[in-house]
């Protein structure tokens, strides 16, 4: 049965996705109790972390309900986690260089650890995310096949005449059987 290895599949990159989001969300409030003043780059991890924990409880519904409308949550919520990675990214990457008035930028010379740690969980989350929307193409095709499987075991009333009835156990066999009424 091809459903099972894809709801599994589902379920570890939301568990995947929710470790990470907790982890920086982890960072971002050390980063800014440490900051003597708040900066983009300290809170940055935080607000990505949001995005990261909500992408994996989207997934861990959409692996359970497998609805058509959790499925398209999924995905663009996996897009949007991916941008704000990107942004979290650009954001620490500020937090690790310091401007002067005249337009010079030059490395600092003490580095803070927790913008590495939290460069790399957001660079893992890109990763993670691109697996989330293959992943969730993949669920809506299954649960396209499921729906159809379960049509097919129904049977269609159709009326044709007054008194004449048409009973279609499956409609793409083509096989009627005709009752009259």
């Amino acid at each position: 049965m091809v459903i099972k290895p894809v709801v599994t599949a589902v379920y570890v990159v939301s568990g995947i996705h929710a470790f990470l989001g907790l982890m920086n969300l982890i960072v971002g409030v050390i980063a800014s109790i440490r900051a003597e003043v708040w900066r983009a780059h300290s809170v940055s991890p935080i607000w990505s972390g949001g995005f990261f924990l909500f992408s994996g409880l989207l997934g861990a519904l959409c692996a359970r309900r497998m609805s058509s409308y959790v499925i398209m949550c999924f995905t663009a919520f996996s897009v949007v986690s991916m941008v704000s990675a990107v942004v979290c990214i650009q954001l620490l990457r500020l937090g690790m260089v310091n401007h002067t008035t005249d337009g010079q930028t030059f490395k600092k010379e003490k580095q803070d650890p927790l913008i590495y740690v939290a460069l790399a969980v957001a660079g893992v989350e890109i990763l993670v995310c691109l697996i989330s929307v293959l992943l969730s193409c993949r669920i809506a095709k299954v649960a396209k096949e499921e729906m159809s499987k379960q049509r097919d075991g129904m049977f269609h009333v159709k009326v044709l005449g007054q008194k004449d009835i048409v009973v279609v156990t499956r409609p793409n066999t083509g096989r009627e059987e005709l009752t009259a009424v």
